[in-house]
């Protein structure tokens, strides 16, 4: 294994563990500087980046604090646009929206996992084995399949009757909401929590920008796709009406 390779286990090692990226930088300058003294591979000098990393005693950031930021938000956030898409294809067709138990079942499966990332064992076992991440995907996307099919023809076959305009209106709301709220915590945050080792050039203001804006593009990504799957349903309306 490289000594690059080696870092970036590292990292995300540390990552996993809450980390912040000031302490995340130092601890890479540190092994840098190590390695630069001492001549060896860092498998040689550390060991197992997973086993160095657990034995370093670093800090980490509150729980709670970065659950609701990385976990809650954004599963808030998928599961309003969820509902939008609902929304917006029974309001173009004009129809109330219905939703039956085996749907509403199937609809929290994407939910459900994104919601375990609040969960510390999860992410790490994402990250570790290549293949989770694809299960997990084609799981979310089956879910989404399995639901779209066993969405009721009828209100008397359905669990649940909602009126679409309300669900537009009510997730509309949300998504901006929480978007605006991810977009305060980005400004107000110095460096995004940036990895940057001391040992090395400070990164200049034009490269933290973009990557400010990145971030604020990023935390407005739902209210978008809420727009053109509005302005795609719109359209398939329009050209089945004529």
């Amino acid at each position: 294994m490289t000594d690059k390779t080696w870092i970036q286990l590292f990292t995300v090692e540390l990552r996993l563990r809450r980390v912040p990226g000031a302490a995340i930088g130092d601890a890479i300058a540190s092994v840098r500087e190590l390695l630069s003294d001492s001549g060896q591979s860092a498998e040689e000098a550390f060991g197992p980046a997973r086993e160095y990393a657990a034995s370093l005693d670093l800090p980490v950031m509150n729980a709670r604090q970065q659950a609701l930021l990385t976990t809650f938000v954004p599963v808030l956030g998928l599961f309003a646009f969820l509902v939008f898409t609902l929304a917006s294809t029974a309001w173009f067709a004009e129809n109330p929206v219905l939703l039956s138990a085996p749907q509403a079942l199937l609809l929290a499966v994407p939910v459900v996992l994104a919601a375990m990332f609040s969960f510390r064992f999860y992410p790490r076992a994402v990250f570790r084995q290549r293949w989770l991440p694809v299960a997990l995907l084609l799981s979310a996307a089956l879910a989404s399949a399995g639901a779209a099919l066993l969405a009721p023809s009828t209100a008397d076959e359905a669990w649940l009757v909602f009126s679409p305009l309300a669900l537009l209106i009510g997730t509309t709301a949300t998504l901006i909401v929480l978007s605006i709220i991810g977009t305060i915590v980005t400004i107000r945050s110095q460096d995004g929590d940036e990895i940057v080792e001391p040992l090395q050039a400070q990164p200049g203001t034009g490269p933290r920008r973009g990557r400010q804006v990145f971030l604020i593009f990023v935390n407005w990504l739902f209210p978008i796709f809420a727009i053109v799957v509005f302005a795609m349903t719109w359209g398939f309306s329009l050209l089945q009406s004529t």
